[in-house]
C-alpha cells in the first residue's frame, strides 16, 4: 500500500496530471488511478505494450530507469522505483519533464542520478548493422527508412527499438536484401496488435517490397 498511497499523493499534488498507475513486469498494471482518462480496453493494450518496452529496455538499456512517451494531448511518464516495478503518470504537455521527474523522485525517495550512460555493447552492435544497411550507398537505405516510418505510424515511439530488434532477427533468418524485405515485414507486423492495422501496414508498403503471395 505504500506506493499506492504515494501515487495518490503525486496525482493530487500536480494539477496537470490526469491519472497514473503502478506496473510490475510479472503482475502487469495495478493500482489503476486513471478513472475517466483511459478505459479498461485501452489500459490492457497499454499493459501489453509496456511489457514489450520494459523488456527491451532491460536488454538494451540496463541503466535506464525512466520512460517518456508523447501522445497528441498527453504524455506517459514512467519511473522505475525498484527492480521490475514502475510508477506511471499521464500528464499534460504543459507540465515540464524536470518538474514531474523531481516530484516523483522526491515522493519515492529515489536518489537523483546523472543521465544514463551510453547503451551497452549489445545495442551498439545492433545499431552498427542498421548503420551499414542505412549507409548512403546501400540500396536498402530508402526502403528501410520508409518501413520504420510506417511502423511508427502504427505503434508509436517504441517503433525505433522494435525496428532495431527486427533488423537483427531478419539478418539471422536471411541475408538482408531487397528480395528478403517481405520477411522483415512478417517480423514487424507481429508487433502491431490490430489486425486491420497489420493489413494496412503491408498494403502501404507494397510499392517498396512488392506483394508477397
Amino acid at each position: 500500500m505504500e506506493y499506492e498511497s504515494k501515487l495518490t499523493d503525486i496525482i493530487a499534488s500536480l494539477p496537470e496530471v490526469d491519472g497514473g498507475f503502478l506496473y510490475d513486469t510479472t503482475r502487469g498494471i495495478y493500482s489503476n488511478q486513471t478513472a475517466g482518462t483511459i478505459d479498461d480496453s485501452s489500459l490492457l493494450q497499454v499493459s501489453t505494450k509496456l511489457s514489450k518496452i520494459v523488456s527491451m529496455l532491460a536488454v538494451h538499456f540496463h541503466d535506464t530507469g525512466g520512460i517518456r512517451v508523447t501522445f497528441k494531448d498527453l504524455i506517459l511518464y514512467g519511473l522505475m522505483f525498484k527492480e521490475n516495478n514502475w510508477l506511471f503518470l499521464l500528464h499534460h504537455p504543459s507540465l515540464s519533464p524536470g518538474m514531474v521527474k523531481m516530484t516523483v523522485q522526491m515522493a519515492l525517495n529515489i536518489k537523483v542520478e546523472e543521465e544514463p550512460q551510453p547503451p551497452p555493447a549489445a545495442k551498439i552492435k545492433k545499431e552498427s548493422l542498421l548503420e551499414v544497411l542505412m549507409n548512403d550507398e546501400s540500396e536498402l537505405k530508402n526502403p528501410l527508412i520508409t518501413i520504420q516510418s510506417e511502423l511508427a505510424n502504427h505503434i508509436g515511439p517504441v517503433a525505433e527499438l522494435v525496428f532495431i530488434d527486427a533488423i537483427d532477427e531478419w539478418s539471422e533468418v536471411s541475408p538482408p536484401s531487397l528480395e528478403t524485405l517481405p520477411e522483415l515485414l512478417d517480423i514487424l507486423d507481429k508487433e502491431i496488435d490490430d489486425e486491420d492495422a497489420c493489413i494496412l501496414f503491408k498494403e502501404n508498403l507494397k510499392s517498396i517490397v512488392g506483394a508477397k503471395e
